[in-house]
């Protein structure tokens, strides 16, 4: 079930579609991003609750725009659910006037569960591949 969860919210995703995602996350979540101390990303850090996860997505859009998260690998265990993509976005922060940078790499994502819902969210990616091409944009 909960493997079954994450495919088709990735597949949400694919589709510019957060409903399925939002629909899944516990009132109590914690969102953690690859990038949790500080630093050059809009979306770093631990947010909580389901406004801090609105206020990250939100974030997340003003920089990137996803094009394609295909799972390679998804597996659940009791109540902790991983899953391996290939991601494809483009860097093209809106309102910078910065043209689009195609980025792509792989992403882990870890789940944990409670009643159903996701109560813990953490994603592992190679953030100096994407600072890289951020600066590529930028230069």
């Amino acid at each position: 079930m909960s493997a079954e969860l994450m495919r088709d919210i990735v597949a949400g995703f694919a589709r510019s579609d957060l409903r399925p995602l939002l629909d899944a996350l516990h009132d109590d979540v914690v969102w953690k991003s690859a990038s949790r101390h500080g630093g050059p990303f809009s979306f770093d850090g631990e947010h909580r609750n389901r406004a801090g996860v609105r206020e990250v997505l939100s974030n997340i859009a003003k920089d990137y725009t996803f094009h394609r998260m295909e799972p390679k690998e998804v597996v659940a265990a009791d109540d902790v659910v991983w899953g391996c993509f290939d991601v494809a976005l483009s860097y093209d922060a809106k309102g910078k006037g910065i043209d689009p940078v195609p980025v792509a790499f792989e992403v882990a994502i870890r789940w944990r569960m409670k009643d159903g819902k996701i109560i813990e969210h953490q994603a592992f990616f190679d953030t100096a591949h994407l600072l890289m091409k951020q600066k590529e944009a930028q230069a």
